[in-house]
C-alpha cells in the first residue's frame, strides 16, 4: 500500500492510485482466504510441549505502585494549535501582568 506522499504524487501525475496497490489487498483475495473452514490444530506435537518444571510455573505481573501526585499531561499540540496565553489583570489597579497579591501600586 503506497504512503500518502506516493498517493499525492500519483494524483498530481493523473495516475490511477488503485493500480499501485497489490492484488493481495483486494476483496477477492480476502473472500478466497475465508472460503474454506479454518480449524485449529488437533493436537500439538511432542516437540512443542513444555517441560514439566516450566509448565508448572505461574507467571504474575510485576508488583508496582503508582507514583504519587497528578499524572503528567501527555498531549502534544498539533500544528497551528498553540497554548492559550491568558493575560493577567490586577483587580486593584487594573494593570496588566500581575494580580492583586503581587500588586505594588499604592492604594
Amino acid at each position: 500500500i503506497p504512503c500518502s506522499h506516493a498517493i499525492a504524487a500519483t494524483l498530481k501525475a493523473n495516475v490511477n492510485v488503485e493500480g499501485l496497490v497489490s492484488d493481495v489487498y483486494s476483496i477477492d483475495y480476502l473472500k478466497a482466504a475465508y472460503a474454506e473452514h479454518v480449524l485449529p490444530p488437533a493436537e500439538l506435537d511432542s516437540s512443542h510441549r513444555l517441560a514439566d518444571n516450566v509448565a508448572s510455573i505461574t507467571l504474575n505481573p510485576p508488583s508496582t505502585r503508582r507514583p504519587p501526585g497528578r499524572p503528567r499531561k501527555k498531549r502534544f499540540f498539533s500544528r497551528g494549535e498553540m497554548k492559550k496565553i491568558r493575560r493577567r489583570y490586577c483587580s486593584r489597579c487594573k494593570g496588566l501582568g500581575h494580580n492583586r497579591a503581587t500588586c505594588k501600586q499604592a492604594i
